[in-house]
C-alpha cells in the first residue's frame, strides 16, 4: 500500500512537472534605441508597407495611359443579289483604324506620371509622419522612465522620512499626526510610481504598434532623454530651416501637374479625331479596292467638362500647395523657437540647479533624523525637490519633442 501511494506521488509530480503543467514562458523582451526604432520604422512599418502599394497602384497607371485606346475595327458583309437571270453574291470587308489626334495619348502619360510622382510624394510624407510619430513615442517612452525614477526616489525619501517619524513617535518625541502624515505621503508617493510606470506602458505599446512589433514582444526603450533633448549642447543661431524639399509640398505639385495634363487632354477634344481604313468589295464579279477616310467632329463634346474639372482641381491645389506651404513655415519656425528656449533653460538649470538639488536632497532626511527641522518644514522641502526634478524633466521633454517637431516640419525625417 505505501509503495503504491509513493509511485501515485511519483506520477503526480512528474506530471505536474511536465511542459504542459509548467508555467507560460516569459514573452520575449525587444530592447531598441532611437536610432533602431527609426531603422525598423522604415523597414517594417505596416503604414509604409500601404503607401508603397499605393504606387504601384499609381504605376499601373501608367502602363494603362501607354496603350492605345481605339482598337482596328474590321467589318465584313456579304449577300445574294438577285438578277432576272442569275444570282451574284457581294461581298464587302473594311478595315478602319481610329487615330488619336492633338497628342491625346501623351497628355494622358503625361497626367498618370504626374500621379506617379504625387503617390511616390506622398509614400515619404507618410514615411517622415511615421518617423515624427515614433519620435513623440519613444521620447514620451524615456520622459516617463524618467518619471518613474523620479517617483521611486521621491518613495524612498517619503520611506525614510516616515521610519525616522515613526521612531520619534515610538520615542514620544512626535505626536500621532506626523506619523500619519508621513504613511500617507508613502502610500501616495507609491501610487505615483505605478501611475508613471502604467505611462512607460502605455508609451511603449503605442511604439510598438506604430513599429509592427509581434503582440507577445515586449518592446523595452533604452536610452538617455537628455541625449535627444540636447544632443549637441546649444543651437546654432545661424540653424537653417528649409521646407521646400518637404515630400508633402513635392505631392500637392505633382497633383498641381496632373491637373494641368487633364486640362490639355481636356482641350485636345476640340480637335476632330480622324479613321483610316481600306476596303474591299466584290460587286457583279467585279473587284474594288477602297481607301477609307472618318472624321468626329467636335460640334457638343469639345472637353468643356474635363477641361473645366481639371482647372478646378489645379486650382484646389495651387490653393492647398501655399496654405501648406505657409503651416509648414510657421511650424518650423515655432518649433526652433521653442528647442532654443526649452534647451537654454535647461543648460541653465543643469548649471544652476542640479548640484543644489542633490546636496538639499542628501541633507533633508538627516536634518530630520537629528531633529534639526520640523516634519512640515521636510515635507515643503520634500515637495520642492519633486516639483524641481519634475520640472526638468519636463523642460527635457518640451526640447526633445521641439526637435522632433523640427525635424518633421523641415522634412528632415526621410
Amino acid at each position: 500500500m505505501v509503495r503504491t501511494r509513493l509511485m501515485g506521488l511519483a506520477v503526480c509530480v512528474l506530471l505536474w512537472a511536465s511542459p504542459a503543467h509548467a508555467g507560460e514562458p516569459a514573452p520575449p523582451i525587444m530592447e531598441i534605441t532611437y536610432e533602431q526604432a527609426l531603422t525598423l520604422a522604415r523597414g517594417q512599418a505596416p503604414s509604409l508597407a500601404v503607401a508603397r502599394a499605393r504606387v504601384g497602384e499609381a504605376e499601373g497607371q501608367v502602363d494603362a495611359a501607354e496603350v492605345w485606346r481605339l482598337n482596328p475595327q474590321i467589318m465584313a458583309s456579304a449577300g445574294p443579289r438577285f438578277g432576272a437571270n442569275q444570282t451574284n453574291v457581294d461581298v464587302s470587308v473594311r478595315a478602319t483604324q481610329w487615330l488619336e489626334v492633338g497628342g491625346q495619348r501623351g497628355h494622358r502619360i503625361d497626367a498618370a506620371r504626374a500621379g506617379v510622382d504625387a503617390s511616390q510624394a506622398r509614400s515619404e510624407d507618410t514615411r517622415r509622419l511615421l518617423l515624427r510619430d515614433v519620435s513623440l513615442a519613444f521620447v514620451a517612452a524615456l520622459y516617463w522612465q524618467r518619471r518613474v525614477e523620479i517617483a521611486e526616489e521621491n518613495l524612498e525619501l517619503a520611506s525614510a522620512v516616515e521610519a525616522v517619524a515613526r521612531r520619534r513617535h515610538e520615542l514620544g518625541d512626535v505626536g500621532g499626526l506626523e506619523e500619519s502624515s508621513a504613511a500617507l505621503a508613502v502610500a501616495d508617493a507609491r501610487v505615483d510610481v505605478e501611475r508613471a510606470h502604467a505611462a512607460v506602458d502605455r508609451a511603449e505599446g503605442q511604439l510598438a504598434a506604430l513599429l509592427g512589433v509581434e503582440a507577445e514582444t515586449e518592446l523595452v526603450t533604452v536610452g538617455d532623454l537628455r541625449e535627444l533633448a540636447i544632443p549637441g549642447g546649444p543651437i546654432d543661431a545661424n540653424i537653417d530651416i528649409d521646407i521646400d524639399e518637404r515630400p508633402d509640398l513635392r505631392a500637392l505639385e505633382a497633383d498641381a501637374r496632373e491637373a494641368r495634363a487633364a486640362g490639355a487632354l481636356g482641350r485636345s477634344n476640340r480637335a476632330p479625331n480622324i479613321a483610316v481604313g481600306v476596303g474591299y468589295v466584290l460587286e457583279e464579279s467585279e473587284h474594288v479596292m477602297l481607301g477609307t477616310v472618318g472624321i468626329t467632329l467636335p460640334v457638343f463634346d469639345r472637353g468643356q467638362g474635363s477641361v473645366a474639372v481639371a482647372e478646378a482641381r489645379g486650382a484646389r491645389a495651387r490653393v492647398e500647395l501655399e496654405t501648406t506651404r505657409y503651416a509648414a513655415s510657421i511650424a518650423a519656425k515655432t518649433a526652433d523657437a521653442v528647442v532654443r528656449r526649452t534647451t537654454d533653460v535647461a543648460l541653465q538649470f543643469e548649471r544652476d540647479g542640479l548640484a543644489q538639488l542633490e546636496r538639499t536632497e542628501q541633507l533633508v532626511t538627516v536634518s530630520y533624523e537629528k531633529g534639526a527641522v520640523a516634519y512640515d518644514e521636510v515635507l515643503v522641502v520634500r515637495l520642492g525637490l519633486v516639483a524641481a526634478k519634475l520640472n526638468y524633466a519636463g523642460l527635457l521633454l518640451e526640447a526633445a519633442t521641439g526637435r522632433v517637431e523640427l525635424s518633421a516640419a523641415t522634412g528632415a525625417f526621410q
